[in-house]
C-alpha cells in the first residue's frame, strides 16, 4: 500500500514495490529487488487450503475499507475472527485458477500467455463497465534491458467520479510471472494472479456501490492497473509513472495500493504493509481498517524474508 497526497511532479521515481502491500508518502516508488526465489513462490492449482484463501478475502475487505472508511474496532490476528463483508470467495479463486492455468503458460512478458492474460483482464474490466484510459484498455510501453529494446503492455481501466475532479486513487497488481523453463511452467498463482484477483474484486465492489449509492462514495477518480514486466525489473510500473506525469500533470494522487503475493498468509493471519517508516499517520487510523473484517495488519515482514526487504525505504 502506498499512500500519498502530493503531485507526481515533485517525486523521485523508480518503480513500484513487488511484495505484499507497500506504502510511503514521501517517495512514491522506490525499490530494491527481492531474491529470485521469492518470485518463484507458488500455490497449488486449484487452491486447496482455506488458509491460502483467507488472505485474499481479507485483503479485499481491507482495501474496500481503506477506500471508503469504517468505524473503530479492536483488531485481531485470529483466523477464526476474520469476517467477509462483500468479497466472493468463488470469484476470487476462479480468477486465480484461470490466470495460473497451463493455458497461460506462466504469463511471461512478451509471450502468448501474457497476451492471453491481457485479454482476460480487459474482458473483466469491460464486464464491470469500467472505462479505458484513452483509446483502449491495453496501454503499450517500451523499456530497455542491457542492450535490447523491449516492449510490454499494461492494462488500465478508470472509474470516474460523478463530478470532475483531479483527485485520483490507484490500485495496481502486476499480471506477469516467470513463464516456462523447458516443459516446467511457473504458474504464479500467488505471484501474482492473487493480486489481480483482489484488484478485480475491489473494482467490482466499487462499481456495485457506485450504481446503488453513488453519493456515499468519495468524490474521486479510480484507476485500476494490471502492470506488465514486473519480474524483469518493474518496467510496467515505471512506464505507468511516466505516463501519469505526462497525461495527468494536474492530478493529486491521494492513494496508491500495490497488491502482490496476497494469497499465502503467514501466522498469525493478517496482511503486511511495507514502507510504514515514511507514513507517520498510519497509527491514527489503523483501527479504522479493522472494524468490518477483524483483520490483523502488520507493518513489516519477519526476518526470514531477507535483509533486502528489511532495509528498503519504500
Amino acid at each position: 500500500l502506498i499512500l500519498c497526497s502530493q503531485n507526481l511532479s515533485g517525486i523521485n521515481l523508480s518503480g513500484i514495490s513487488p511484495s505484499s502491500i507497500s506504502l510511503g508518502p514521501s517517495t512514491l516508488f522506490r525499490h530494491t529487488r527481492l531474491s529470485q526465489r521469492l518470485a518463484k513462490f507458488q500455490i497449488p492449482r486449484p487452491i486447496k487450503h482455506q488458509s491460502q484463501r483467507f488472505s485474499i478475502f481479507a485483503l479485499a475487505c481491507f482495501v474496500a475499507a481503506t477506500l471508503s472508511g469504517c468505524a473503530n474496532s479492536l483488531e485481531t490476528c485470529a483466523r477464526t475472527e476474520l469476517k467477509l463483508t462483500w468479497a466472493e470467495p468463488a470469484e476470487l479463486q476462479a480468477t486465480v485458477t484461470i490466470l495460473s492455468s497451463d493455458e497461460f503458460e506462466g504469463r511471461k512478458t512478451q509471450t502468448q500467455g501474457a497476451a492471453k492474460s491481457r485479454d482476460y483482464i480487459k474482458q473483466q474490466f469491460e464486464s464491470l463497465n469500467l472505462q479505458p484510459w484513452g483509446a483502449d484498455f491495453i496501454v503499450p510501453f517500451e523499456y530497455q534491458t542491457f542492450f535490447t529494446q523491449e516492449t510490454g503492455a499494461n492494462v488500465v481501466a478508470t472509474a470516474m467520479a460523478t463530478e470532475p475532479t483531479n483527485r485520483w486513487r490507484i490500485i495496481v497488481a502486476h499480471y506477469d510471472h516467470l513463464g516456462m523453463s523447458g516443459s516446467k511452467i511457473y504458474h504464479g498463482a500467488d505471484d501474482n494472479a492473487s493480486g489481480v484477483a483482489a484488484m478485480l474484486a475491489i473494482a467490482k465492489h466499487w462499481q456495485q456501490q457506485f450504481a446503488l449509492q453513488p453519493n456515499t462514495l468519495p468524490k474521486v477518480n479510480l484507476m485500476f492497473v494490471a502492470t506488465d514486466a514486473e519480474e524483469p525489473g518493474l518496467y510496467g510500473s515505471i512506464a505507468l509513472v511516466e505516463q501519469l506525469k505526462t497525461r495527468l500533470p494536474e492530478a493529486t494522487f491521494e492513494l496508491m495500493i500495490n497488491l502482490d503475493m496476497v494469497s499465502h498468509p503467514g501466522r498469525p493471519y493478517g496482511i503486511y504493509l511495507e514502507g510504514s517508516r515514511n507514513f507517520t499517520q498510519f497509527n491514527q487510523f489503523k483501527s479504522l481498517l479493522n472494524q468490518q473484517n477483524r483483520l490483523c495488519i502488520k507493518l513489516t515482514h519477519t526476518k526470514p524474508v531477507g535483509r533486502s526487504i528489511q532495509s528498503t525505504d519504500w
